[in-house]
């Protein structure tokens, strides 16, 4: 698996440096772009890779986009598992027309027209020797069910050097860390990052530009998420609506592309293989007005990224110097008392709390129990994580699943109503007979709910946004008709 390492030790670079290492990445690239060129096996690799799919009329090619925008290689279930890429686990189906052609009629002497299956030995004969008309059964379509390439196991190893937009595999190094610096970019710049609205297909990641709104493909990998966060977050911050006309498309992409290259490369996340075929996509063939202030732009930017990254990362460090310190000290107080409350004992008690029988399986989206015992798996998780380590991994559980869910239930949800069943959950958990760190943490939890729920409703009392088809009609209506200036990383 492919690691990008990012930087261990977070110090900070003068801005001189910063500067001089910015120029140094753009300069790199562009002149990479300029000498971009496929080679006559590539091609033919590409060509022998797509003509594996099966080629579909215009009418299914079309229904197959509006179903997955961006889709390159589709096959069948069946089609795939054979190839050895089964689908992934929760992908939908994308519906294609199946044509069916039924059996060979005939005429009988009553004038009717009827299978010629069911036909006598006689009426057989007679249609052989021409005396009753026989004509070809009717065209019927059926629904089938088929996948996109990206829907499947298969890997950046497993296509060709040009596949289009061929997505960037492999987990990032201090992900979490490198997560909240790009999330702080977002909060300085009045960006939310929010679920999809729709199915992205095969893109990558979308900004909504009347909506101030970014938001990644849920089958990105950690090092595609890293790289199009920053892309979006680049078109959300230069493209808005006041000006998204002033750049044509090729220009957003470049600037775009740019400044998530150079960032992600700052922090030494390798993304080149698939930024310099996206760019030169983009810009063979386009001359662009002013070259030199749009790149200017993607410095300004870049540079604006990486401090804003490195300073979150730089509270983060000292944050984890301070915590290790008191839970060292924590520690040290837990080892009596945890011959009285012992591991076991605390599981029996936490699964009392949120284990449901496994036949019992959880809707698509939360339910308010559901939201429940998720949020207090994740805060059993932080101050008692041996026990919550543990049912996790006895029950299978799948982490980034459900804090997946718990963002789309926060951000379906009123305030008011998270906040409530946040504070009824951690009553819940005080039932358990907690370590002396444990009640540390919990109250700390308490109290950090409290804060950030007074300050939120302080500044901001409008409704909850409309989320996956929640919500009311006019709210749905008006998020529809703000969806139409987007873009989409394909």
């Amino acid at each position: 698996m492919v690691m990008a390492k990012s930087k261990r030790s977070y110090q900070k670079k003068s801005p001189e440096l910063v500067k001089e290492e910015i120029e140094k990445l753009t300069a790199g690239m562009e002149e990479r772009i300029s000498n971009h060129f496929h080679s006559p096996e590539q091609l033919k690799e590409y060509l022998d890779f797509m003509g594996k799919f099966y080629r579909y009329s215009p009418r299914n090619t079309a229904l197959i986009e509006s179903q997955f925008q961006g889709a390159e290689a589709v096959g069948s279930y069946a089609f795939w598992k054979e190839k050895g890429f089964p689908v992934n686990k929760g992908e939908k189906s994308i519906k294609i027309l199946v044509p069916n052609r039924l059996g060979e009629q005939f005429q009988n002497n009553e004038g009717e027209w009827m299978p010629l299956k069911k036909a006598t030995k006689q009426e057989k004969q007679q249609v052989k020797d021409g005396q009753l008309d026989k004509r070809d059964g009717r065209l019927v379509f059926s629904t089938g069910n088929v996948f996109d390439i990206s829907q499947t196991s298969a890997t950046q190893k497993d296509l060709p050097q040009i596949f289009p937009n061929k997505w960037i595999d492999g987990e990032v190094e201090h992900y979490s860390q490198l997560r909240k610096g790009m999330e702080a970019i977002a909060g300085k710049n009045n960006i939310r990052i929010v679920e999809p609205y729709e199915e992205l297909g095969a893109a990558k990641g979308v900004s909504y530009t009347e909506r101030g709104e970014v938001a990644l493909n849920p089958r990105n990998s950690e090092r595609q998420d890293a790289k199009t966060l920053l892309h979006e977050l680049t078109h959300a911050k230069l493209h808005t609506k006041d000006n998204f006309n002033t750049y044509s498309k090729p220009e957003k992409e470049f600037q775009a592309e740019m400044t998530a290259y150079t960032v992600a490369s700052y922090f030494n996340i390798d993304t080149s293989d698939y930024s310099l075929g996206y760019l030169h996509n983009w810009t063979k063939g386009h001359e662009f007005k002013d070259h030199e202030s749009l790149l200017q732009e993607v410095q300004v930017t870049a540079k604006e990224f990486i401090v804003t990254i490195e300073e979150s990362l730089e509270q983060e460090k000292e944050g984890e110097k301070t915590m290790s310190l008191n839970e060292a000290k924590e520690e040290m107080e837990d080892k009596q008392e945890r011959e009285g409350v012992t591991t076991e004992k605390l599981s029996k008690m936490y699964r009392s709390q949120v284990s449901r029988p496994k036949e019992e399986k959880l809707e698509k989206d939360y339910s308010h129990q559901d939201f429940k015992d998720a949020f207090k798996k994740e805060v059993m998780n932080f101050f008692e994580p041996i026990v919550g380590k543990v049912l996790d991994k006895e029950e299978n559980n799948d982490l980034k699943e459900r804090l997946r869910k718990i963002r789309v239930f926060q951000d379906t949800q009123s305030k008011e109503e998270v906040y409530q069943l946040k504070k009824d959950s951690l009553k819940e958990l005080k039932e358990i007979p907690l370590t002396g760190r444990g009640e540390k943490r919990l109250s700390r939890i308490e109290n950090k709910l409290e804060r950030e729920f007074h300050e939120e409703t302080g500044k901001d009392s409008t409704s909850s946004e409309v989320k996956d088809g929640k919500g009311n009609k006019g709210d749905f209506q008006l998020k529809e008709k703000q969806k139409e200036k987007v873009e989409i990383e394909r």
